[in-house]
């Protein structure tokens, strides 16, 4: 019985870190592409400035 229920705990909490992580790679992934997005925009203006 107490077997079963180890198996059963370390499992949730083994889909409790997989949840975890997966948030904390989709939250740092998606600041990257906003950071991404800052730099394009930046350069377009310098591009926009050498032009006139």
């Amino acid at each position: 019985m107490l077997k079963k229920f180890g198996i059963g705990l370390a499992f949730i909490g083994a889909l409790m870190f997989a949840g975890v992580s997966n948030v904390f790679v989709t939250s740092v992934s998606a600041e990257e592409k906003k950071e991404e997005k800052k730099e394009e925009k930046k350069e377009e203006k310098k591009e926009e400035k050498k032009g006139h």
